[in-house]
């Protein structure tokens, strides 16, 4: 994994230096600079975590109830396209963006002793940034085919998770659980202790194709499917605990564990100008 990490950033770091160089030939003067907003979403291809019972548990998950969340993603995109061919129908970009990324899972558990259901229900924000280079065909003057590889940095703040719990009539009662994921504390119990909130860092490779739309001379619209794979994520580390006792000692909760190796596919969506 490190040896492609590597020749990818060697393949990224040429492709700028070829980008942005000024040459006689007048390559400058045949690109143009792109600055617009992104958004799109993503759905994970494996479940992005493991649960199972502490010692003395009495809940088990319910079958098929765990959910990844779609991904959602928004941001600022900025973007650098020139000729690289004597017809100008191949052009060499470079682009990336900088936004907020919204995700998360959801489960349910049923007590052993009563049939009652609790929900889990956990949410996730990210603040990334993300770079990419591509190379682009052009179909006609308005439609581009392309095609390209991007990294991606997420910043991943404290979880939020909620907890709650009907009986078997569905009316709500209280939760036998303490939600307490990577020390984010939502059910207050008495006598226990409040952990800082934890923070987290990843870092993943795409690979993507899409095209460009050239509305005009100065507006794009652009669209690009991407396949993502993980390389670096700090909250793989270790385990996290959802409490089922105030004094977290009688071992009445479920752990978790996110997974270090998530795949997923999505789509984004750009529309901006070019300078």
């Amino acid at each position: 994994m490190r040896k492609k990490v590597l020749f990818l950033a060697v393949l990224f770091a040429a492709a700028a230096g070829q980008l942005f160089s000024q040459t006689n030939d007048g390559y400058f003067y045949r690109s143009d600079f792109r600055i617009g907003i992104t958004a799109g979403a993503n759905l994970n291809l494996q479940r992005s975590v493991f649960m199972w019972p502490d010692t003395n548990c009495k809940l088990t998950e319910v079958k098929g109830s765990y959910k990844d969340k779609t991904g959602m993603a928004f941001g600022i995109y900025l973007g650098h396209e020139h000729d690289i061919s004597d017809g100008g129908h191949l052009r060499l970009g470079i682009d990336g963006s900088i936004g907020m990324a919204m995700d998360g899972w959801s489960i349910d558990l049923e007590n052993d002793t009563n049939a009652a259901i609790t929900s889990l229900k956990s949410d996730m924000t990210s603040i990334y940034i993300s770079e990419g280079v591509y190379l682009a065909y052009l179909l006609t003057e308005k439609i581009e085919l392309t095609g390209g590889i991007e990294f991606y940095e997420g910043m991943v703040l404290p979880e939020s998770l909620e907890v709650s719990t009907v009986d078997k009539n569905g009316k709500s009662v209280d939760s036998p659980l303490i939600a307490e994921s990577f020390g984010y504390l939502i059910n207050e119990a008495k006598n226990h202790k409040k952990e800082d909130p934890k923070s987290g860092f990843k870092v993943s490779a795409r690979l993507r194709l899409g095209a460009i739309y050239n509305i005009s001379n100065l507006l794009f619209v652009s669209a690009n499917l991407h396949y993502t794979v993980p390389v670096y994520y700090t909250l793989t580390a270790s385990n996290f605990a959802i409490e089922g006792d105030p004094e977290a000692t009688e071992h009445q909760g479920f752990v978790g564990k996110y997974r270090n190796y998530i795949q997923n596919v999505g789509i984004m969506l750009t529309f901006g100008f070019k300078l």
